[in-house]
């Protein structure tokens, strides 16, 4: 089992349960962590230096938080898994792993916003490890500006899609074809 993934379950086992006070501070942390990120990858000023710094100090507290069995209410875990998603694949492959984790975990607390995350988390996951991502949530770009998918399960269903909050395969495809209307 990989080392992120003995992370997870490590702070899955040592977490007790803490007081709203505890918590409050680490809701507020997690939450200025994905604001800033998405902060620096919406402006116009997008610089991946900036970016990447950002991501890595965020993944670095993250991780803290996790070894401390600090992150276990629902909308915490989400975010959490928010900014681990954010990993660079040459850096933290196992990262999606673990934000697939952490969002599966919310999903599991009832914390439903968490089910699109999930998804997209583990095609990410499965995606950079070589294999066929499983909704259809991942897309790249050629040389030339032109979109496509990455390989996809055709195992998976619309049904499992619609369950976690993914459109339907023909949505996916419209929305490919959209994203190719202006390219060459």
């Amino acid at each position: 089992m990989c080392g992120l993934s003995l992370l997870f379950l490590n702070c899955v086992e040592k977490r007790t349960q803490a007081t709203t006070n505890r918590e409050t501070p680490i809701a507020a942390e997690l939450l200025t962590m994905v604001d800033e990120e998405q902060r620096l990858r919406y402006n116009d000023t997008l610089d991946w230096s900036v970016v990447a710094a950002a991501d890595l100090r965020h993944r670095q507290r993250v991780f803290e938080l996790l070894a401390q069995g600090a992150i276990s209410e629902p909308e915490n875990l989400y975010r959490a898994a928010l900014v681990l998603q954010h990993a660079d694949p040459s850096s933290c492959r196992e990262c999606y792993r673990l934000a697939y984790y952490l969002a599966l975990e919310a999903v599991n607390k009832g914390f439903e916003e968490a089910r699109n995350l999930a998804a997209t988390c583990l095609d990410r996951s499965l995606v950079y490890s070589g294999q066929p991502q499983k909704y259809g949530t991942q897309f790249y770009q050629d040389s030339v500006g032109r979109w496509y998918l990455f390989d996809i399960d055709s195992l998976t269903t619309d049904s499992e899609r619609v369950l976690w909050q993914v459109p339907r395969f023909d949505s996916i495809l419209v929305r490919l074809e959209k994203m190719n209307q202006n390219q060459p």
